[in-house]
């Protein structure tokens, strides 16, 4: 598979941190003193290095989702005056911009999932970014045309780009973690998502204010292109000893099913489906609440400003979501041990997110009710704290619903599912709601000054009675995450492998590294080194 084989060369040679690359092209090179630049490179990336530069990667992802609900005046003036629109549709607008980046995103995250049984999964990821760098310097470009498509297909394109990272970076962290740290890891990994949104608010809030929002596309541009680099140098060879690449490959034809039979069985199971669904209201909830987040804050009359309302909402998420998400995994993990069975697992992770998910929903109602800023605060930053513990819990739950070699699969419908009745409607929905609930918590110019309208004040009963009702979705996703705890014998059991690999219960490396093969294929013939 091509993960398999191609993360199998970052596995040959070793030094107890992790994995050198390029396997036996590095034993060779030593034998002769030759040791070139992108070898060193590829020597430094041991399997732990590159999972935390996933981590950086995806900051940076989620930063550049954070840009737009950051500066939600800004953008609304920006809409208004290049499309001429009412102003009572402008939240609408706003959330088409969310959501279209979402949709292009779904469907090209099952393309992704097929090319890696084509290409080397760091070329495909390294390429995807490639085209994420170039989405984001054409929406900074849309200011200065003055051109809400242009931003509007900057946004589409980005998604494009973003795909192939999420496809490939779940599964290798799954398989390449450290024995009883799999959930922490990938909660450590979502972790970066909280911070990267919340950062987003905050970042996109003051440079905004102060060069333009273009300058926070760009930027962020700027920061992804050694990840670009990085990613397209890491090694794409089929490296090390020939009867275990052989055997590998064995293995990975034996596994191998085309994408339809793959669907069919992903789709027929009622854990996977119970799963998606599930995840699917969580996520129309978060997206809504981060899309409105700083409107909400300020139209309750709890902030004076846009800036004010947007950091205080950029704090709590990104402290939330800095302690809630990798506290999850490590419950997980302590709570099923290092030598847990998939069952083990599985039942862990689904009793972790049905509780949180039901006292996230508790705390978030009555934050919606709080007249005065401290208890809003602490309990909005509470709830939303619990409803990132289940994070990592979500994707190992999903990966463990479908066979080892459909997880790639599983993941990108998982992810299309989420996304089509998730967070893709949530935030126009939500938008058309505010529209109509609180018409007058609109955008205003006063003073040369894009600012929130000042009779908004009037429609505060509007924007709450907003905001419960995105919240109180949330009590689908504890209906069908609780129903496989209730009925295990149905839908609570975990996806049997027929190789009988099966990696989330497995310790060993090198075994670990053949069940990666879930990925894809790869073709037989060699990608040549780059000379020193």
């Amino acid at each position: 598979m091509t993960v398999s084989h191609s993360y199998r060369a970052l596995s040959e040679g070793g030094d107890g941190d992790g994995v050198e690359g390029y396997g036996h092209v590095l034993r060779d090179r030593r034998k002769v003193g030759e040791l070139g630049w992108r070898e060193r490179l590829c020597r430094f990336f041991t399997p732990m290095r590159t999972i935390w530069m996933f981590v950086g990667v995806n900051i940076l992802n989620y930063l550049d989702r954070g840009i737009i609900p950051g500066a939600p005046n800004q953008f609304q003036s920006f809409i208004r005056n290049t499309i001429m629109i009412d102003e009572n549709q402008e939240s609408t607008y706003l959330g088409i911009l969310q959501s279209v980046f979402i949709a292009s995103y779904s469907l090209a995250v099952i393309a992704a999932g097929n090319l890696v049984h084509k290409y080397p999964p760091f070329l495909v990821m390294g390429m995807g970014l490639a085209i994420w760098c170039v989405a984001v310097f054409i929406s900074g470009a849309a200011q200065g045309w003055g051109s809400f498509w242009l931003l509007l297909f900057g946004r589409t394109l980005s998604g494009v780009g973003e795909a192939s990272f999420q496809c490939i970076a779940p599964a290798f962290i799954e398989d390449f973690s450290p024995p009883g740290q799999k959930v922490l890891m990938l909660g450590i990994f979502f972790s970066s998502i909280t911070v990267g949104t919340a950062g987003g608010y905050a970042y996109s809030a003051v440079i905004s204010t102060s060069w333009g929002w273009a300058w926070s596309f760009w930027l962020e541009g700027v920061a992804m292109i050694p990840f670009v680099v990085i990613c397209c140098l890491l090694p794409f060879k089929l490296n090390g000893d020939n009867s275990n690449g052989n055997n590998v490959r064995t293995a990975s034809n034996h596994a191998s099913v085309s994408l339809s039979k793959e669907v069919s069985t992903i789709m027929t199971s009622p854990l996977f489906i119970n799963i998606s669904i599930g995840y699917s209201a969580y996520c129309a909830v978060l997206a809504g609440l981060s899309t409105f987040g700083p409107i909400f804050f300020q139209g309750l009359q709890l902030f004076d400003s846009e800036r004010s309302a947007s950091l205080h909402f950029s704090a709590i998420v990104a402290l939330a979501g800095v302690i809630g998400t990798p506290i999850g995994g490590y419950i997980s993990d302590r709570l099923a041990g290092d030598r847990a069975t998939r069952d083990q697992i599985l039942d862990t992770c689904l009793k972790i997110m049905a509780g949180s998910s039901l006292a996230g929903l508790a705390f978030a109602l009555a934050s919606a009710y709080c007249q005065s800023k401290g208890p809003f605060l602490f309990l909005m930053g509470t709830a939303i704290m619990l409803l990132f513990l289940p994070t990592g819990c979500c994707t190992m739950a999903v990966m463990a619903s479908v066979p080892s070699n459909m997880r790639a699969t599983g993941v990108a419908l998982s992810i299309l599912i989420m996304h089509l009745f998730g967070d893709v409607p949530s935030p126009v929905a939500v938008g058309w709601l505010k529209d109509r609930l609180a018409p007058r918590c609109n955008t205003k110019s006063i003073d040369g000054q894009e600012v929130l309208n000042p009779l908004c004040v009037f429609d505060g009963d509007g924007i709450r009675l907003t905001l419960v009702i995105c919240l109180s979705y949330l009590a689908v996703t504890v209906l069908f995450w609780t129903v496989p705890i209730l009925f295990p014998d149905t839908c609570g059991k975990p996806a049997q492998d027929p190789d009988q690999f099966q990696s989330l219960n497995n310790g060993d490396l090198g075994k670990r590294k053949d069940s990666y093969r879930g990925l894809g294929d790869v073709p037989d013939k060699e990608m040549p080194v780059a000379a020193a």
